[in-house]
């Protein structure tokens, strides 16, 4: 029963007044947020730019005051050299004080001994007598230290006024006899300030290493000699230099900025109403919100009648669709003042007719459909025997490809044995030579004939290494890249050492990847190939050969780079074409190009791809991979064999994403040469 009960209770029904309103509400909807956001983005970003320029305002007021008191030291440091000190001829010291003065007037030398007496005051006659020392403290830091040091503000003995000192020591053979130092006025250091650069409303002050203020922009007679906020003079304490937010000793919420001077320890703050910052973006808000509401009312408003007359349209469409349903044919529908509205009620007059001819329509389709199936299965026949021939073709292409790196193998081997059977050679003979000497020991003929044993197993292990580099790969395995980098090497090594070409390998990281080890051989062999006979019919002056070895993207990412020149920009998209070739019949057949990208694209789910860069071209190979859990760098790369920027080093990979470079050292197959 109350199953029947729910299923009977009827679905609540809204009208497209209501569901236009509320659709316009979820349009509007982002559209506030968007522009909350902005206003949020652009209150920040003022904010930040407002700090950002109040602290670079610091720092330069805090150099310039630097500059200052550095030039004030300077000064003293050269009166303190004076020969008047050492002979205690303070009436000299006197005159030559006054002279020093006259770059800063208002200013006085006072001279003190190690207890704080001052032995002679510019300010006054010589032989005047003395007080002691108003700044006791810095006195003494400058004999415990025998440093420069500048004093925090204080107070004239006699006319009070708020003064700063800058005391050097006198030295003589190494000890401090006397201070010397410089007093002036605090507000002078308002002078060293550039307060005509300052934007509207900022200031600044200059405050000692007690927070006590110095100087001042903005109304110095009312603020000088006092202590700053604790919350300004807490962050100056804690930082060299930052910035925050705080209220000033007049009471009004500010941005400050402070940066404290390496050379006094004094502080320079600068300090801006947040108010006047940010009236311009409160202003802003206050615009973007009123818009807002206007516009979002507008649309409301809108939507609520043109919803009123879809209705009306939708409404005149009920009576007709009824009489449709039950069979009756409809001459006319009522005019509407929609468009769709109107296209309904056309529909609606032809659906009889359609309803009529539906039938015939699903026949004939039906047939089509046939045709069409049988059409999809003779060219899905086509296709697999176009694929077939294709996949012969490569398979063509890939042996004309490997007999052509054949002869290129066979005059590497030719390379690679010239210099051990020279080497050997020269061996043979030393033991004759030796005998005819009289030098022929067993110590000898020991050594001679393990280097003889030596050279003889590097030519077989390169006859060995030429030898499974064209083994077929039956399956995907997973392998080092820095390791068949390092086999393709020592395949072409004796070839490159007899162009005289430099080869460099940078490798970062240990990638391994999954594929045919010897098919990626031969990618990179058919590379530096065409980079060794590029180098060699331009005559290159330093051939010099770039790979790279890094992890990225998933994968591995080698890269080849020769400074040959370039390849020509009209036929650079056609060089991977098969049967493309610049070489000639007798020199290439245009197919390893072809079936190095057949390998890296088809074979190994990679990418090969060429570039000009400045001086030569770059060959770069992407493949898919995964990451080596314990990285064994490559012997090869990790020792002998390859040359980098001519003779004599090795470029290696070690520890991660590092280069190292390594003393090369030739193999016995070189005989000592390079």
């Amino acid at each position: 029963m109350s199953q029947e009960n729910s299923l009977s209770k009827p679905v609540p029904h809204f009208s497209i007044r209501f569901q236009l309103t509320c659709l316009v509400v979820a349009c509007i909807l982002p559209f506030w947020l968007i522009a909350g956001y902005l206003v949020y983005q652009t209150y920040t970003s003022k904010l930040n730019k407002v700090k950002t320029d109040i602290l670079e305002n610091a720092r330069d007021m805090t150099t310039r005051v630097d500059r200052e008191l550095s030039s004030i030291q300077a000064t003293l440091l050269a009166l303190a050299t004076s020969p008047s000190f050492e002979r205690g001829d303070f009436a000299t010291v006197h005159r030559q004080a006054l002279d020093a003065l006259k770059s800063y007037p208002g200013a006085e030398i006072i001279v003190s001994d190690a207890s704080g007496q001052e032995l002679d005051d510019s300010a006054l006659p010589f032989g005047t007598p003395l007080p002691r020392t108003s700044t006791p403290e810095t006195v003494r830091a400058v004999f415990e230290s025998g440093k420069p040091a500048v004093s925090n503000l204080i107070l004239h003995v006699v006319t009070k006024r708020p003064l700063v000192s800058i005391d050097v020591p006198v030295l003589r053979g190494g000890r401090v006899v006397y201070d010397l130092s410089m007093t002036l006025n605090s507000q002078r250091m308002a002078a060293w300030l550039p307060v005509h650069n300052l934007p509207h409303k900022w200031y600044c002050s200059v405050l000692d290493r007690k927070g006590i203020m110095a100087a001042r922009t903005e109304q110095p007679e009312r603020y000088l000699g006092k202590r700053v906020t604790p919350a300004l003079f807490a962050a100056i304490t804690s930082a060299a230099e930052g910035t925050t937010e705080l209220t000033n000793m007049a009471g009004v919420r500010v941005l400050s900025a402070f940066s404290r001077s390496p050379i006094s320890g004094w502080t320079v703050a600068m300090g801006v109403p947040k108010e006047s910052v940010l009236s311009e973006v409160y202003g802003w808000v206050t615009w973007a919100i009123g818009v807002s509401t206007l516009i979002s009312v507008l649309a409301i408003v809108s939507a609520m009648a043109i919803a009123s007359r879809i209705a009306s349209d939708i409404q005149a469409l009920v009576e007709p669709a009824l009489a449709i349903g039950a069979g009756e044919s409809v001459a006319a529908i009522g005019i509407t003042h929609t468009k769709e509205t109107a296209e309904v009620a056309d529909a609606l007059v032809q659906a009889s007719e359609l309803l009529s001819r539906r039938a015939g329509e699903r026949d004939l389709a039906e047939r089509e459909l046939s045709r069409t199936i049988e059409d999809l299965q003779r060219e899905t026949s086509e296709r697999l025997r176009t694929m077939d021939e294709l996949r012969k073709n490569e398979q063509l292409l890939l042996h004309q490809s490997r007999q052509a790196a054949l002869g290129e193998m066979i005059g590497n081997i030719a390379h690679q044995w010239r210099q051990p059977l020279n080497a050997l050679g020269l061996l043979i003979q030393q033991p004759a030579m030796h005998q005819e000497a009289g030098l022929l020991t067993p110590e000898f003929l020991e050594e001679n004939t393990d280097k003889s044993m030596e050279i003889l197993q590097h030519m077989s292990r390169t006859i060995d290494d030429f030898r499974n580099f064209f083994k077929p790969d039956k399956e995907k395995v997973n392998f080092r890249v820095s390791e068949e980098v390092g086999k393709t090497l020592s395949l072409m090594e004796g070839s490159f050492l007899g162009h005289r070409i430099a080869v460099e390998v940078r490798a970062k990281g240990e990638p391994v990847i999954e594929g045919y080890p010897n098919e990626f051989c031969q990618v990179l062999l058919n590379i530096l190939n065409n980079a060794k006979d590029a180098v060699a019919e331009r005559g290159i002056a330093l051939p010099k050969v770039v790979i790279t070895i890094e992890e990225g993207e998933g994968g591995s990412v080698v890269t080849v780079a020769d400074n040959a020149g370039g390849i020509p920009e009209e036929i650079i998209g056609r060089i991977f074409d098969p049967y493309f070739t610049t070489k000639g019949p007798q020199s290439g057949t245009g197919v390893g190009l072809f079936m190095s990208k057949t390998i890296i694209e088809k074979n190994m789910n990679g990418q090969l791809t060429v570039r000009n860069l400045e001086g030569g071209a770059e060959f770069r190979i992407q493949v898919l991979g995964i990451s080596a859990p314990h990285p064994h760098p490559c012997p090869l790369l990790e020792g002998e064999g390859v040359l980098v920027e001519g003779e004599g080093a090795l470029a290696a990979a070690e520890g991660g994403d590092r280069l190292r470079t390594v003393p090369y050292v030739p193999s016995p197959s070189r005989g000592g040469t390079g």
